[in-house]
């Protein structure tokens, strides 16, 4: 859809209200299907940033399959060293500043998406670390958030 017939909102890898609302009107609703059309890493969350369905991209970054990670917080999910503390994800001293979680809470809050906010994650794979550079996108479908994460070259 052109700016010029949906006025005010731009859109990066992503998918339009009008847009969005066609496809499902069209095609009924398979987030799978709908989620691998994107070719970036997006997760389908709830207001926790509990994982309810994730592309195929999004599957490689969590190295595991859906049925693993679905229910799961996203901070487990994508192994961020602050979620295995004993407190859990969004509940360490660390949680407040996670540009992850702000991202979704500030859209589900006030509707508004937010794009390409810059975010490093800090992951611990086995033994080792590894800090992953994203750019954070989000937008609120209905009483999900579709959780967008770019990779971004390191600083």
């Amino acid at each position: 859809m052109s700016p010029e017939t949906y006025p005010g909102e731009p859109v990066s890898h992503g998918v339009c209200k009008t847009c969005y609302d066609t496809i499902l009107a069209r095609h009924g609703f398979n987030a799978r299907k709908f989620l691998d059309m994107l070719d970036t890493p997006v997760f389908l969350v709830d207001d926790d940033v509990r994982i309810l369905a994730a592309n195929t991209c999004a599957l490689a970054i969590a190295n595991n399959p859906l049925e693993q990670i679905q229910g799961k917080l996203g901070g487990k999910t994508l192994e961020c060293i602050n979620a295995f503390l004993p407190e859990g994800c969004g509940k360490t001293p660390f949680c407040p500043d996670c540009p992850i979680r702000n991202s979704v809470n500030e859209t589900y809050a006030t509707g508004h998406a937010v794009t390409r906010r810059p975010a490093e994650l800090c992951r611990k794979i086995k033994d080792t670390k590894e800090n992953l550079h994203l750019f954070v996108s989000t937008r609120k479908a209905g009483n999900v958030v579709l959780l967008q994460l770019e990779p971004a070259a390191a600083a």
